[in-house]
């Protein structure tokens, strides 16, 4: 059996260290590397998004309130396309 003088032991440890320091920075570039190809939501994704919110919204709206501003909304066609065809707003 062999034995280590201090300073051999000193090296084993510094030794090992380096190996465990070594290995999380291995590890880390690893990490580092999945999170670049796990990319988050891009500007399109988000308008997919707002873009299906919106057709939501515009049909529960429809179908519950579309009987109570009917007749706004007709008024309001009429009076843009007026205004499109250059006649009088009628009020």
């Amino acid at each position: 059996m062999t034995r280590h003088t201090l300073r051999d032991r000193w090296l084993l440890m510094q030794i090992e260290a380096m190996g465990r320091l070594q290995q999380a920075a291995r590890a880390t570039r690893e990490r580092i590397a999945r999170a670049r190809e796990e990319s988050g939501q891009t500007p399109t994704e988000y308008l997919m998004i707002v873009g299906l919110m919106a057709v939501v919204i515009i049909t529960v709206f429809v179908f519950f309130y579309w009987n109570n501003v009917k007749g706004a909304a007709k008024t309001w066609v009429s009076n843009v396309k007026q205004s499109v065809l250059g006649q009088p707003i009628m009020q």
